[in-house]
């Protein structure tokens, strides 16, 4: 049975599909569709700055212009089989009977100090992005679920990537969860740090509990870096830099522990894309020299670039979110002394579709 790595500080990560938008959202759109595609864009980028002021420019660039000479973010090849990405048959008919199946994109945020580390993805959620309406979903997928793991056998979700990196981990939330995901991204803890204080850091409501658990853990990190720590001195609303940030999305020790620690994770997200919200084209420079380095990911530059630069201005959406497996459909269990969250997963699976896809009609018979 896999152990799992001791977490010292939670990564926030950001992964992104695109064969699959790319498909979906072709560079030549319909002049009907530019708002979706803008709005759909907006929501990548701030997935992908996963928490960066971006530096302010007078001249607007071309995507082109851009490019030439960015640093490239680490390129993890997939290989994009079906049967490689768990993509059952069954899947794949139950997405082509439908009218409007929406973008499903896999983000992990990995638990590792270095690039050799094969660290457990201590955030797991699938982001799903509908065509048409341009309506997003987040859903959170707890990393103590137990699950079963190709060759592996029963383990907890966020072994996966550890033992077989960005590859295993899409199988698997495919294989457990009948779910057609076929690109990713990811960060690990400083990247992601970086990419927040690129953004000139987030605002999140700290609660009093929670105060004292986060400046511990930046804490632990200054006795790891040798630095000292920078601590948030109030409660209520208030600025994190980037080690605050990732300090404050592995809480876990007040509240309801793993559970109320995924809706952090979610609200950071939310306060990045709300900051997000109000930048311009202008912030594209800034996007490909700062974010596009620290992340690790199935996707170009080129296409990351393009899709930011359509909808830098776009109008910001409410995000659905959800944490799976529900309360009432889970339960804590030891087993060989470690524990699990358990679940029936067809239960699980069920209510995870129609969470995702409640919006996506069946095709009608001709």
């Amino acid at each position: 049975m896999h152990k799992k790595i001791r977490t010292l500080v939670f990564h926030t990560g950001i992964i992104f599909g695109s064969p699959l938008l790319n498909t979906a959202f072709p560079m030549s759109l319909k002049s009907g569709h530019k708002h979706i595609k803008r709005r759909i864009s907006l929501f990548v980028l701030m997935l992908i700055s996963s928490t960066t002021l971006f530096a302010q420019i007078d001249k607007p660039q071309t995507t082109t212009q851009i490019e030439q000479g960015v640093p490239r973010q680490k390129q993890t090849p997939l290989n994009r089989t079906p049967a490689a990405l768990g993509i059952s048959e069954k899947v794949q008919q139950k997405i082509k009977a439908m009218t409007n199946p929406p973008v499903n994109i896999a983000l992990f945020a990995v638990d590792r100090r270095t690039a050799e580390e094969a660290g457990n993805s201590d955030v797991i959620m699938i982001i799903s992005i509908d065509k048409i309406s341009g309506k997003v979903k987040m859903a959170s997928i707890m990393r103590d679920t137990y699950v079963n793991i190709e060759a592996h056998g029963m383990d907890k979700i966020n072994a996966a990537y550890a033992l077989g990196g960005p590859q295993l981990a899409i199988k698997t939330i495919n294989q457990n969860f009948d779910m057609d995901i076929s690109d990713y991204m990811n960060v690990d803890f400083y990247s992601a740090a970086r990419i927040v204080d690129a953004l000139g850091g987030i605002s999140v409501d700290l609660k009093p509990a929670e105060l004292p658990v986060l400046n511990n853990y930046l804490d632990e990190l200054a006795i790891y870096e040798k630095m000292p720590a920078v601590h948030v001195n109030a409660v209520g609303m208030q600025p994190l830099n980037g080690k605050q940030t990732v300090a404050y999305t592995r809480i876990r020790a007040v509240g309801r522990g793993d559970y109320e620690r995924t809706e952090r994770q979610r609200k950071v997200l939310v306060s990045i894309f709300s900051k997000m919200k109000s930048s311009g084209q202008q912030a594209l420079p800034a996007f490909a020299s700062q974010v596009l380095p620290n992340l690790e990911t199935s996707m170009q530059n080129f296409t990351l670039l393009s899709f930011a630069g359509s909808i830098m201005n776009a109008q910001s959406k409410v995000i659905d979110q959800a944490r799976f497996p529900l309360d009432k459909e889970s339960l804590g269990k030891t087993i060989d002394k470690i524990w699990y969250l358990t679940t029936d997963l067809k239960t699980t699976t069920k209510s995870l579709h129609n969470f995702i896809y409640a919006t996506a009609a069946p095709v009608k018979a001709k």
